[in-house]
């Protein structure tokens, strides 16, 4: 899914206030968290070949629900998103829906992926890699956002935060 995202939706964005650097290390901290626990641990192989049973199962209404917040979020801003950090000119704030509450909802969904498929891989190794590893290069992404959002939006941006947390609605 997020090789489609990162092929099929990457748009241009205002040149002077594009930032490229972060995609590319998500992209390779999520295939890190994906494959990087194989090379550790051997064991990691013949524990994913499991059959899904009890917790394993909570994995799929999470990676489902993660992909309904994320592909959410990401239509609510239409061609206003893009796979790099910058804000296209004429753009406006957007402050509705799930954005109403979150800042960074598509993040947020991204997150609840990356903690079904840590419970699905259902190792110690692979859960930490698979959640830890996306996770902190999403945090990074979005440390990288939040500074291109206030350049381009300022005060505005500035009260948005105010009202709203970055990715768990009332907590953070």
């Amino acid at each position: 899914m997020e090789m489609y995202i990162f092929l099929a939706l990457n748009k241009n964005t205002n040149k002077e206030n594009t930032e490229k650097k972060s995609k590319y290390i998500v992209l390779a901290l999520i295939l890190f968290g994906m494959i990087g626990s194989f090379l550790f641990d051997q064991s990691v192989g013949a524990a994913f070949g499991l059959p899904f049973r009890g917790w394993r199962y909570l994995s799929i209404p999470l990676i489902l629900t993660g992909v309904l917040v994320r592909f959410s979020a990401i239509r609510q801003l239409g061609s206003s998103f893009s796979v790099n950090v910058g804000v296209q000119k004429g753009t406006e704030l957007e402050q509705d829906g799930l954005y109403k509450f979150i800042r960074h909802p598509s993040y947020t969904g991204e997150i609840i992926i990356f903690l079904g498929v840590s419970i699905a891989f259902f190792h110690p190794v692979s859960s930490l890699f698979a959640f830890v590893f996306p996770t902190s290069a999403i945090l990074y992404r979005i440390h990288t956002e939040e500074k291109v959002l206030l350049t381009s939006f300022g005060e505005e941006y500035k009260k948005y935060q105010k009202r709203t947390k970055k990715i768990i609605p009332f907590i953070y």
